[in-house]
């Protein structure tokens, strides 16, 4: 088989032994022309190597590579680049580095001198890493595979278990209305019997009306008037017999309604809800550093239900109701204090006019002032020893008035901090009563009575904290026990509430009713430390009171 030769292309007489960048392929003459013709010297030859036949027999032209030291300066084509400028990065012939680059000095580098024979060092290397590079494209190519599969996978995992979710809600919705239909065909099927039942009935009734007036209709044929006369006798019993019948059957046979009303409210929040039941994240593999991690976006937890945001909101509706009250009643205490005051101060601005009139009354003589004065000086004197008596006195009268009105019995009272059923903190008080005989201050001296054990819950704050210590005062002066005519220990107009005290309604009222009643035992707040120990156990002993 021939084998195709490229021929010249520029006196097409030669087959073609170069190819010029400008005048395409060209022959073993025109190459020489090249070589010495000053108008080719710009031009840029590369020599061709026949090689073997392809398969197709043709002869495929080989491209002879030029070193770099044989290429033309780009800038002057008549010279070759025979230099390195590592500043400017850039190949240039003699007259480049004489003209512009003489200041880089010791950067521009003689390819001639330096780079002579090959560093295999350096192939080995240089293919070395492409090695790596190719053994890491390898690796990424397989790596995004595996993903495609892994993820491919997850995505149907993840319909799955979506597809899961909402059989389960339709599962639980179809429980719901079944439930629901099923008690509304309950229904329908009570209402049914219901009717059957009043139909029997009126229809029984109905035979026995008519029975009874074809019998009227031929006694009254027959002019049978005896027994006319003994059917009426008992005629009105069994009519009202009937009407008690149809009575007794109309109430106790009653139809029930039923009516199907959507929530909206509800079902809207139910929506909403629904809606944070499962939820879409996004994964990232990849990171900026090269290697491979998954990131999930993160979605905050909802670790409290409804519900119990519920309960946390009236228990805080509870606190600032608490809050306000107390508020209140400083703003009350304070209007108060202020009233007092400016009673205080009228006093003070009526003592100086009695004070001035008596200095005008004794200006008469200098012997009159002093004798005044004097007076003066002696009844002040009377006056605070009469006040401090009545003071000692009244100090001394109180707790023998106590004393006189003490009933209370021997008992202990244990005040502690602990939790409820539900573990909420509240202030609990236990009173305790023994068994004892009764003393001349009881209904029945000597006679014997039952004691008992009571107790009290309190919220836990600063408000309730203070009942606590305005019933311990009470505690302590007797007034909250007394024997009753049973022989028993019972409360004396004070009530202890027993139960939660927390999100209760009935408990709202409950410190205002207890602070009025300590009130009328002459217990109130104003005479409290609030600095005083709350939790703490001790016995007041009704016979040393006395």
């Amino acid at each position: 088989m021939a084998s195709k030769q490229i021929q010249c292309e520029m006196c097409c007489n030669e087959n073609a032994v170069g190819h010029c960048k400008t005048c395409g392929y060209v022959g073993e003459t025109c190459v020489n022309i090249h070589t010495r013709g000053k108008m080719f010297q710009t031009h840029i030859v590369i020599m061709l190597e026949a090689v073997k036949m392809d398969k197709d027999g043709t002869d495929t032209p080989k491209v002879i590579l030029w070193d770099i030291t044989e290429e033309r300066c780009k800038q002057h084509p008549t010279e070759r680049a025979i230099f390195l400028c590592n500043i400017h990065d850039s190949v240039i012939c003699g007259r480049c580095l004489h003209s512009e680059h003489l200041s880089c000095g010791k950067e521009v580098v003689d390819l001639l001198h330096e780079v002579v024979n090959i560093d295999c060092e350096k192939v080995n290397t240089m293919k070395s890493v492409l090695k790596e590079v190719k053994d890491e494209i390898l690796f990424l190519k397989a790596e995004a595979e595996q993903s495609k599969v892994s993820y491919k996978k997850n995505a149907d995992r993840c319909m799955q278990e979506c597809m899961e979710l909402g059989n389960k809600i339709k599962r639980r919705v179809d429980e719901l209305t079944s439930d629901i239909i099923h008690g509304i065909t309950k229904t329908n099927d009570i209402n049914a019997s219901t009717h059957s039942s009043i139909t029997q009935t009126c229809n029984e009734k109905t035979k026995w009306c008519e029975d009874e007036e074809n019998k009227i209709d031929d006694l009254f044929d027959n002019n049978l008037a005896g027994h006319l006369y003994l059917m009426h006798r008992h005629f009105e019993k069994k009519v009202s017999d009937a009407r008690s019948h149809l009575k007794e059957i109309k109430h106790k046979n009653t139809f029930k309604g039923c009516d199907f009303k959507e929530n909206k409210v509800i079902l809207k929040c139910l929506f909403e809800d629904l809606e944070e039941v499962c939820e879409q994240r996004e994964e990232v593999t990849g990171s900026d550093d090269g290697n491979a991690s998954d990131v999930f976006a993160s979605t905050p937890k909802i670790t409290k239900t409804r519900r119990e945001l519920t309960v946390l909101l009236n228990q805080a509706k509870h606190e600032l109701y608490n809050s306000e009250k107390t508020q209140k009643e400083l703003r009350d205490e304070l209007k108060r204090v202020k009233q007092d005051l400016s009673r205080s101060e009228k006093t003070r601005k009526q003592f100086e006019q009695e004070l001035l009139k008596a200095k005008q009354d004794i200006y008469i003589s200098e012997n009159t002032l002093k004798e005044l004065r004097d007076e003066l000086k002696r009844v002040k004197q009377e006056l605070y020893h009469s006040e401090k008596e009545r003071a000692d006195v009244k100090a001394q009268l109180s707790p023998l008035q106590d004393k006189i009105k003490w009933t209370q019995p021997t008992g202990t009272v244990d005040v502690k901090n602990t939790t409820d059923d539900y573990g909420s903190g509240i202030i609990e008080l236990v009173f305790t009563f023994p068994d004892g005989i009764q003393t001349t201050h009881h209904p029945f001296p000597g006679k014997p009575y039952k004691g008992g054990t009571f107790t009290g819950h309190l919220f836990p704050n600063s408000e309730d904290e203070l009942l606590c210590r305005m019933l311990k005062a009470a505690f302590r002066r007797g007034v909250m026990f007394i024997l009753g005519k049973e022989g028993k220990v019972v409360l004396d107009g004070v009530s202890l509430y027993d139960g939660s005290v927390h999100l209760c309604r009935d408990y709202y009222d409950y410190p205002r009713t207890l602070k009025a009643e300590l009130a009328a035992k002459g217990i109130t707040e104003a005479n409290k430390d609030q600095e005083e120990k709350l939790v703490e156990t001790f016995t007041v002993d009704g016979s040393k009171s006395h």
